[in-house]
């Protein structure tokens, strides 16, 4: 029965994600997401470019301004990441946070 349950979870877990991603990112999300860009040097960004793409509009210029900055801040610390210490940071960043903008 609890093998049961857990699948149930597991699904609807599945299918809210998946519902997520279709919805209207928050600003604080939409700049979360330009720092996922700033952050993937390298490496395919289409997907997350179309997410920003699809979630401008509409976006107030202080978000946009924010955003924007944020990449720059992110490009720089990726671009700046020495080491297998701070390279390894720049990678768990994209692995973690910055896979639901992703998938």
């Amino acid at each position: 029965m609890r093998i049961l349950t857990a699948a149930v979870i597991l699904a609807a877990a599945s299918a809210t994600a998946a519902f997520a991603q279709t919805e209207r990112l928050t600003d604080t999300q939409y700049i979360a997401a330009a720092r996922c860009r700033g952050l993937m040097q390298g490496a395919d960004t289409a997907a997350i470019d179309a997410v920003l793409s699809a979630n401008r509009a509409g976006r107030v210029g202080v978000v946009l301004d924010r955003a924007a900055t944020e990449r720059k801040d992110a490009e720089r610390k990726a671009r700046k990441a020495s080491g297998p210490g701070g390279k390894a940071e720049v990678a768990r960043e994209v692995a973690g946070a910055c896979t639901a903008f992703t998938s």
